[in-house]
């Protein structure tokens, strides 16, 4: 009896997962426009003669910052941070779908393979 109440858990557990794994890249068709990157926030100063950065108050300037082909890129978009900041939310969403989806095919590719998921701990 013990044997069958385990089986029909980890048929119960799979089928969970496949529900799991197939509900999330639906929310991936609900993603709005998106771009990867950092807001980044510096001081600097700007050399003027008589500027209050000259006392040491640093103007605030935003960039954003990137990775693209392998190169880190980076452009300057102060008074643009609404525009840029939900680009970068969505891109932030999509990655925490694909990293939830990831985990369920995990999950389902090990199954019950005696490499696979790890069993109680042993003492």
């Amino acid at each position: 009896m013990d044997g069958t109440h385990s089986q029909s858990k980890e048929i119960l557990n799979q089928i969970q997962l496949e529900k799991k794994r197939d509900a999330l890249p639906e929310q991936l068709h609900g993603l709005g426009n998106l771009m990867r990157g950092t807001l980044v926030q510096t001081k600097v100063k700007c050399g003027r003669k008589g500027c209050i950065c000259e006392t040491g108050e640093k103007h605030v300037k935003i960039h954003l910052s990137l990775n693209l082909h392998g190169r880190t890129r980076g452009c300057y978009i102060d008074g643009r941070e609404e525009a840029v900041a939900p680009l970068i939310g969505e891109y932030q969403r999509a990655w925490h779908i694909i990293e939830q989806l990831t985990e369920v095919n995990l999950e389902l590719i090990r199954g019950n393979h005696p490499g696979g998921r790890r069993s109680k701990k042993r003492r």
